[in-house]
């Protein structure tokens, strides 16, 4: 198969000038706060998992930071408030970026136009593989910082979009899976599931692997009539019964920010998104590793940009090591 990579930059000066300090809200200086040893209330720890933290936080120099990140289709920005449509939002997404410094950017709902205006921001900071395309433009990519990285291979394997890359700084390889699962088709979310843990399990057992992507999936309460669906745990046992596990599980230093990844504005029956940081517990996005990973950190960014979020959902981050 032909690969297809893009040279794209996040070359933020041009933007960061606009919106100097604008991110309100950022989780990044907690989290950063935290990976400091001197920093971190031992007596609250175990003595065993106090001594993992430490191990781990001797190779901080070493760490990569990844990002999964719905940025929000063009194509009905007709429906939203002007403030919320796409020229408006892609200046704060670079923004955010520019807060967040991701290594690796894992996207999903990004569109020819889309694609093309980040394009134009080029520098040399980053190269782009488009993945898949759906019969309706989207592509779900992957950014990676090429000072950082080597392209090792890339490929498509649908629902999948799969890079190989290897750490400039240690010599390690890292295999990158990114996804978007169907919202609307629950079965097909389920044959999604199935079929992407066929493709990945073979590989993470044996390699350091990162699977990520928007899964639109929704917890088993049914004591909260207003969920869509409620396949989400299901999902999860599907995806987690051999080598991944979510990433938020495996964190050493556990999670930062809220417990949600959409947008809504706290409540189980309102879904209308840029309104909040989201009701508690429903978490569309997720990011697993393999246990080649060693997760330090996990969080969601649920910063604003000048009292206003960049996407519908918010994006989901970790810091970790290369074993």
């Amino acid at each position: 198969m032909k690969k297809i990579v893009a040279q794209i930059s996040f070359s933020l000066l041009v933007l960061t000038a606009m919106f100097a300090d604008a991110v309100e809200n950022s989780i990044i200086p907690i989290m950063e706060t935290f990976e400091c040893i001197e920093n971190l209330p031992s007596k609250k720890f175990t003595k065993n998992h106090f001594s993992e933290i430490t191990h781990a936080l001797e190779k901080k120099d070493e760490k990569i930071r990844l990002v999964t990140y719905n940025m929000l289709f063009n194509l009905y920005d007709h429906n939203l408030d002007e403030e919320n449509r796409w020229p408006n939002r892609l200046p704060r997404i670079v923004e955010l970026i520019n807060e967040m410094q991701p290594d690796i950017i894992s996207t999903q709902e990004l569109y020819p136009t889309q694609v093309q205006d980040l394009v134009s921001l080029v520098g040399d900071d980053f190269s782009f593989f488009p993945g898949p395309k759906d019969k309706d433009g989207e592509s779900y990519g992957i950014f990676y910082r090429t000072d950082r990285f080597e392209l090792l291979s890339s490929k498509i394997n649908y629902p999948l979009t799969i890079v190989q890359l290897k750490d400039l700084k240690t010599d390690k390889i890292i295999h990158i899976f990114n996804t978007h699962m169907p919202f609307s088709d629950i079965e097909k979310r389920e044959s999604h599931a199935h079929k992407i843990y066929q493709i990945i399990e073979p590989i993470a057992k044996e390699t350091a692997v990162i699977f990520t992507g928007d899964l639109n999936t929704f917890p088993g309460r049914l004591d909260l009539a207003g969920l869509p669906f409620y396949d989400g745990d299901y999902i999860h046992r599907i995806l987690s019964k051999g080598s991944l596990k979510n990433s938020h599980e495996r964190s050493l230093l556990g999670h930062f920010g809220p417990i949600s990844t959409f947008t809504n504005n706290n409540s189980t029956t309102s879904t209308k998104p840029f309104q909040g940081t989201g009701t508690p517990g429903i978490i569309l996005d997720y990011i697993y590793v393999s246990e080649k990973v060693t997760v330090l950190t996990h969080a969601v960014e649920l910063g604003t940009v000048e009292g206003h979020f960049p996407s519908d959902h918010m994006p989901v981050l970790i810091d970790f090591l290369i074993d």
